[in-house]
């Protein structure tokens, strides 16, 4: 029986991970959940250069919780849900009260929604049949960089044409992204069954 289970290795185990919730990582991504009330706030006031420092900020945590987990070895299951809510929580409030204001197409805001939530639910799916969070990928990361530099760029003025260019980036990254995630989750579903 050891043998037969040798031969056949869970496919599952890479994406497995501590299930500790108080790691530093995690803190810095519930940080960044409590960026959206600033963020919200200074756009509300127009004040927009507050308002792109408050989304650097929020970035440079993105950057730091991963960091800081992959280097202190703490990637946790818990961390896998909390940075990608964080990211999606930030972005979803700040596109939305962006969209209110008439900085950012509509279009742009409910294929950015449509994506989180399309991931989100996709996520919660796989949780409850692999017994873990899977990971997010490369593409997605890069959507996320893509969205966070159309939005602080917006809010600081830049030119039309620009901003155009970077929300064709975002899209292209995002629609990446979901197709790499869902090739990674069909794999798993066949290698499982």
């Amino acid at each position: 029986m050891e043998n037969q289970k040798a031969s056949h290795p869970d496919p599952v185990a890479q994406f497995r991970a501590k299930k500790s919730i108080w790691t530093p990582a995690n803190g810095i991504s519930f940080l960044r959940m409590l960026l959206v009330i600033p963020a919200v706030y200074f756009l509300a006031q127009k004040e927009y250069t507050l308002a792109a420092t408050t989304f650097a900020i929020a970035y440079a945590t993105d950057l730091l919780d991963g960091f800081i987990a992959r280097k202190t070895n703490d990637v946790s299951e818990y961390g896998k849900i909390i940075d990608p809510l964080a990211d999606k929580v930030f972005v979803g409030a700040v596109v939305i009260a962006m969209m209110v204001l008439g900085l950012v197409p509509v279009w742009f805001v409910a294929i950015i929604l449509a994506r989180d939530v399309v991931i989100l639910l996709a996520g919660i799916w796989a949780g409850r049949k692999f017994k873990t969070v899977l990971p997010s990928n490369y593409p997605g990361k890069g959507a996320v960089l893509a969205i966070s530099l159309t939005l602080f760029l917006t809010v600081l003025g830049v030119s039309h044409e620009v901003l155009v260019f970077l929300q064709g980036l975002s899209v292209l990254l995002m629609a990446i992204s979901l197709i790499v995630y869902g090739r990674r989750l069909f794999r798993l579903i066949r290698a499982v069954d």
